[in-house]
């Protein structure tokens, strides 16, 4: 089934990431990062079918290397917390063979991108190759700094002063005139966001129609195309894979409800069911029957069955609908019956919810440390040379000099012995073992992640029912007071 899939979001360094280890991780390549002093490899990813870089005419050439390109774009970023570049994500459709999913990317990219002047790296990946091409995507780096005519590197933004109506400048507290900050280019905008996602579909559109295929892509949501589904949420290649080794993921299991979901709703709404008649017969008869419903139902069918009559709209009406059958499903699912249930429930979802967190920080921690040491590790191997190019030595003045020549090498190595010794109380370290400790703890720690989001989502939607459930009953109980003062208000008349 054609797949409609395009996603943009920016590499910042104010989350701690790089725009070299991510494009290390898009091509598949071993690449040093200036900046962090790091060296990122991900030879060993499997999928990475394809990679290039495309430059405008007025780029120089030494920016088709990639560890060029992106060294030079975290040399030219100063700031702690900068912008680096766009990171998109497309996919690429099953109904098409992989040379002409490759030829469409590149004509959409060059049309769309390198026509504006942008600079783009990008790759093809497909990570259940083994399954067939059952996921194909692309890739797309992007620096968020433009280049300028003669092949330097531009600003991002300019100043606008701000001035009164008789000319005269605007002054802020600390009397420096007022400016906005407006952007050199329209990249970052939602318009010309919005242009990229409808070229997208109309290219792919295009060449499903000359094929002469029926499916069809369509870059508007389900709401702008009066279509009454709910949105999945894209499954990355980590859920993918989770997923096919039989795990369940959180992502997996939500969209399978999508799925029954849509399947209900199009039965519901094309008048084969009509749910809110059925409800409203099925609250009737517990009623004329006596058959037990708890009260948690009631409070909730109560609150749907109030917003339902008071929506004007179509659309408001379905929100509604599945509204209530997302905190039907809920409560089915964990059994909660009660007020007092739900109640527990929330306390229960949300301690384990902070003992998660906890867990997740102090494996964060371990991992942070191993990553640090592994760093010295570095350090150590790359200035042993010297130290032993000094040991060598037997001239005492040569020697001496030497030193003084690679003072800072070897304090670095000094500084990365110590740290070792002190990481391994000085016994033999095994690196092999530290290694596999890490890919471990990184793997316990992605799912104690799945397990935390879980759980959130879960006390969220308890704490909204409970509140839901609390607003009713404080309804309620308004209203009996209303009837008792009401009451002994005539009763006071008769006598």
């Amino acid at each position: 089934m054609a797949l409609y899939h395009f996603t943009v979001t920016q590499v910042k360094r104010s989350r701690g990431k790089s725009s070299v280890a991510s494009a290390a991780y898009i091509a598949g390549e071993r690449i040093h990062d200036d900046y962090y002093g790091k060296t990122y490899d991900y030879r060993r990813k499997s999928g990475v079918l394809f990679s290039n870089i495309l430059i405008p005419e007025h780029a120089p050439e030494r920016l088709k290397d990639r560890a060029t390109l992106w060294n030079e774009v975290e040399s030219i970023e100063k700031h702690p917390k900068a912008q680096l570049c766009y990171n998109f994500n497309f996919a690429l459709q099953n109904e098409l063979s992989y040379e002409e999913n490759k030829d469409i990317a590149e004509r959409f990219i060059r049309d769309n991108f390198l026509a504006k002047g942008m600079i783009v790296d990008y790759a093809i990946h497909d990570p259940e190759k083994k399954e067939g091409m059952q996921n194909p995507h692309v890739h797309m780096l992007i620096p968020i700094r433009p280049l300028n005519k003669d092949g330097t590197w531009g600003e991002k933004q300019k100043r606008q002063y701000l001035y009164d109506d008789n000319g005269k400048a605007i002054l802020d507290k600390k009397g420096k005139q007022k400016f906005n900050a407006v952007p050199t280019t329209d990249w970052g905008t939602v318009e010309t966001l919005e242009q990229w996602r409808k070229a997208y579909a109309d290219i792919f559109n295009e060449a499903f129609e000359k094929k002469g295929l029926a499916c069809r892509i369509d870059s508007r949501s389900y709401e702008e195309q009066g279509l009454d589904k709910l949105p999945m949420i894209h499954e990355g290649p980590q859920v993918r894979a989770m997923e096919l080794k039989g795990i369940q993921t959180e992502i997996g299991n939500y969209n399978r409800k999508v799925r029954k979901a849509n399947e209900f709703i199009e039965k519901a709404m094309g008048g084969l069911l009509d749910i809110i008649d059925w409800i409203r017969n099925f609250i009737k008869k517990c009623k004329e029957e006596k058959i037990y419903m708890p009260a948690l139902y009631q409070l909730v069918f109560d609150y749907y069955e109030k917003r339902y009559a008071l929506a004007y709209s179509r659309n408001g009406r379905l929100k509604i609908l599945k509204a209530r059958m997302e905190v039907v499903n809920f409560i089915t699912e964990n059994e909660v019956d009660s007020f007092e249930g739900l109640s527990q429930y929330v306390k229960n979802a949300y301690r384990k919810l902070d003992e998660l967190r906890e867990c997740i920080k102090g494996m964060d921690s371990q991992i942070q440390t191993i990553n640090e040491i592994f760093r010295y590790k570095e350090m150590y191997e790359e200035n042993i040379q010297y130290i032993k190019r000094a040991e060598s030595m037997t001239h005492k003045f040569r020697k001496e000099k030497y030193k003084n020549e690679h003072s800072d090498e070897f304090k670095k190595f000094y500084l990365a012995r110590r740290k070792i010794n002190e990481f391994w109380h000085g016994e033999e370290p095994g690196w092999s073992d530290l290694r596999r400790k890490t890919k471990e703890l990184q793997i316990e720690r992605e799912k104690k992640d799945l397990d935390c989001k879980n759980f959130k989502k879960a006390a969220d939607n308890a704490y909204r029912i409970k509140r839901i459930a609390e607003d009713m009953m404080q309804e309620a109980e308004l209203k009996e007071k209303s009837y008792i003062s009401k009451r002994s208000h005539s009763y006071g008349k008769e006598l």
